[in-house]
């Protein structure tokens, strides 16, 4: 069973934001949260005693597995605010996190001028958790876990950032199948819970009747590799009949984990809505 928290950050600026915040904000958190764990004298990853331990390490340069957190984000937003989900493990490091994102914001800044801006909310279950000045008590902040629910045959998913995922051995431009959805959601789940990806060991059933995917181009600049990267997916909505009990769950699982490539950045999120 999956456990998560979802933090919800706002935040007070006269800056700008991107059309894609994720880079900027992902690249931000992982600058501070580097700062708040590393026990390491030379700060440096690479055959570090402790890598296995750290936060750090896991949330950013561990390779060939699926992070235990992912950013929630809109294209082309107003402002900077934004949410971060925490899956499983990851939930127990949430002092870190919240320290990490107030140094983010207010003492290193964002984007390439780090311009520092203020944190003026971070709330858990519209609890709220700093109010601009204090942090309360993280006393009685438990994480949340899917609760079963009566299937639905009849859904609408709605691609609210970028999905970005392989169908058929190449980045999927136009169209992707159902069973392939699934089947990332499913290996997703896997690697956060430290098992390996594995193929459905069940039938999908259901047909997408419609469909309005369309290709979103997008690009970050990767400082460990220093060069630019493509960061595009398919954003639009899906409309699926009679859909199997098992794989209404998965897609219930993926609302909450996000779906395809790149979820810590963002992309992937999408809305499940009953189709009536």
């Amino acid at each position: 069973m999956l456990r998560w928290i979802k933090i919800d950050v706002m935040i007070e600026g006269e800056q700008k934001p991107p059309f894609f915040v994720g880079s900027m904000l992902r690249g931000a958190i992982g600058f501070a949260l580097k700062r708040v764990v590393c026990i390491n004298p030379s700060f440096q990853c690479e055959g570090c005693f402790s890598a296995k331990e750290c936060l750090y390490y896991r949330f950013y340069e561990e390779q060939h597995t699926s992070h235990a957190f992912r950013l929630d984000i809109r294209l082309q937003p107003k402002n900077f605010d934004f949410s971060l989900y925490l899956f499983d493990e990851a939930v127990d490091a949430l002092p870190y996190i919240l320290s990490a994102v107030k140094k983010a914001v207010e003492e290193n800044g964002l984007g390439k001028d780090r311009k520092k801006m203020r944190v003026r909310q971070i709330s858990i279950r519209d609890r709220i958790i700093y109010d601009g000045n204090t942090f309360a008590s993280l006393d009685g902040v438990e994480p949340v876990q899917l609760l079963p629910r009566d299937a639905v045959k009849d859904v609408r998913v709605e691609f609210t950032m970028p999905l970005r995922i392989k169908e058929k051995n190449k980045l999927a431009t136009e169209e992707i199948s159902l069973h392939t959805l699934i089947h990332s959601i499913r290996n997703r789940y896997a690697q956060i819970k430290g098992d390996s990806p594995s193929r459905l060991d069940y039938h999908v059933e259901g047909e997408i009747v419609s469909s309005t995917l369309k290709y979103v181009d997008m690009h970050r600049y990767s400082n460990r590799q220093k060069k630019g990267m493509s960061l595009g997916g398919l954003k639009g909505t899906l409309t699926i009949k009679g859909l199997d009990p098992k794989s209404y769950e998965y897609l219930r699982l993926g609302e909450i984990t996000a779906a395809g490539k790149q979820t810590a950045f963002g992309l992937g999120s999408y809305i499940l809505k009953e189709e009536k």
